[in-house]
């Protein structure tokens, strides 16, 4: 039976798009080299090769993500998108998000991406100096780095920025795959939620390679 790597699995899953926001419309200002690892979108694929692992296309084996991990107590899922591989909400009525997502290859670069987020904030853009001393967190037994930032909050393609906000983020980068997790929200909540932030962070993994028959 053919195998996938879980890595492979996960850059497949970046790759195709979703129809969960093909009714969608948004203006988008940012833009990034696109990987040389990149391969080009397949046109008129079928939802499974969209999703996951598409090795099982023609198989009756269940689709899996290939990752796995542990949503913290009161906050709700939603299905997996091309944009957030995994899609997690959390608050008093759910104005908190928190989110994975991926890119193949370095995905523009470190310093580009946390200064867009920056930008998302309203802060200026930090120097190479200034990213090299931000602190470090562990995602997937590697270390990356770790983002705080507090500001007006202004998504793509939301109209007005939301005041008060605070976003925390990790990006890790390795020459295959670049992975964010972004969390987002009113600056109480997020605090509030800082710890369970880390527990989810720290509860991502790839799925085991199933044994081979």
């Amino acid at each position: 039976m053919k195998k996938t790597c879980p890595v492979i699995a996960l850059i497949t899953l970046c790759l195709f798009p979703s129809c969960k926001r093909a009714g969608e419309r948004m203006e988008i200002t940012d833009s990034r080299e696109m990987s040389a690892t990149a391969r080009k979108p397949v046109l008129n694929a079928s939802s499974s090769t969209r999703f996951f692992d598409e090795t099982k296309e023609s198989s009756n084996e269940p689709r899996q993500h290939p990752l796995l991990w542990t949503t913290p107590e009161g906050w709700q899922e939603s299905p997996p998108s091309q944009m957030r591989l995994i899609d997690l909400k959390f608050g008093p009525k759910q104005e908190g998000e928190c989110y994975l997502s991926a890119m193949p290859g370095q995905a523009g670069g470190l310093a580009a991406n946390i200064n867009r987020w920056r930008g998302q904030m309203g802060q200026p853009a930090l120097t190479e100096d200034e990213i090299n001393k931000l602190p470090r967190k562990t995602l997937l037994d590697t270390e990356a780095h770790f983002v705080t930032v507090d500001g007006d909050f202004k998504g793509v393609g939301a109209e007005a920025a939301q005041s008060g906000y605070r976003m925390l983020g990790i990006i890790q980068q390795a020459p295959e795959l670049t992975i964010f997790i972004k969390m987002t929200g009113p600056k109480d909540i997020v605090e509030k939620n800082a710890a369970a932030f880390d527990a989810f962070c720290g509860s991502v993994k790839f799925r085991p390679k199933p044994k081979a028959e």
